[in-house]
């Protein structure tokens, strides 16, 4: 990630452009826009795509409040009708950002509210960061992964702390599919996507997925979302869309 990050971030900058997970009502649906957005990685620049509309089972309050954002290369999320998106792509994985803000790009984090889904490769140089997001939640059912990775030796085993974040809390829906909740002024699992320490708090998903080109090993899905105070409440919507779209939980 580290290397991959500030590539992301200098991409971005050329590129144009609380929070208690309760249940949604059940069978509400909504529709929202589609927001396309642009990209820059290994092979260059890539056009914002087009899209339809999208459904989704979110309440119609909400719905009026969020769009759909989706670069070429990354899977799609919501996050505030009227923000900017930038997708960077590489050889680790995929960073779709959906801020309220621009970016700064000589900070290794993203400030202010944002959305941020990454989604990094376990049979490509993403391997090491999905060993970290693994060994912070999924540890467990993971650990011969985790394990292979540390014994390449090119990051030191200290690189890779077992265990959730002292301040997360931290809710399993599968072995290998959680949800968490940072509280705001603390570092989280967040942080693995940029997404650090604020006067925000932070929540998201992590998931093991199938590895899209590399059979028997995972890819690592995780998204974080920091919003105003104002817009709280569209949280639970933002993660249910997640839980929803995003790829199966491998194994």
């Amino acid at each position: 990630m580290r290397g991959f990050r500030t590539t992301f971030l200098a991409a971005l900058a050329g590129a144009a452009f609380v929070l208690a997970l309760a249940p949604l009502p059940g069978g509400a649906a909504g529709t929202v826009p589609f927001v396309g957005c642009p990209s820059d990685g290994q092979m260059g620049p890539v056009a914002a795509p087009k899209g339809q509309p999208k459904t989704l089972d979110i309440d119609a309050a909400s719905a009026q409040q969020l769009a759909w954002y989706q670069a070429k290369y990354s899977e799609g999320a919501l996050a505030p009708r009227g923000w900017k998106c930038a997708s960077a792509y590489g050889s680790g994985g995929v960073i779709l950002t959906i801020t309220q803000g621009k970016i700064d790009d000589s900070s290794p984090t993203v400030a202010g509210p944002a959305v941020v889904l990454r989604h990094e490769l376990g049979g490509t140089s993403g391997r090491f960061d999905v060993a970290q997001i693994a060994a912070r939640v999924f540890a467990a059912p993971e650990k011969a992964f985790v394990a292979s990775v540390i014994a390449e030796g090119v990051e030191a085993a200290s690189d890779f702390p077992s265990g959730p974040y002292p301040a997360d809390s931290v809710t399993y829906k599968s072995p290998t599919f959680v949800e968490f909740r940072t509280p705001a002024g603390k570092d989280g699992l967040g942080a693995l996507a940029g997404v650090g320490a604020s006067p925000l708090p932070v929540v998201g998903v992590a998931k093991l997925v199938a590895a899209q080109d590399a059979p028997g090993v995972p890819d690592a899905l995780l998204l974080a979302v920091r919003l105003p105070a104002a817009q709280a409440s569209l949280a639970p919507a933002i993660v249910s869309a997640a839980e929803a779209t995003l790829p199966k939980t491998w194994p």
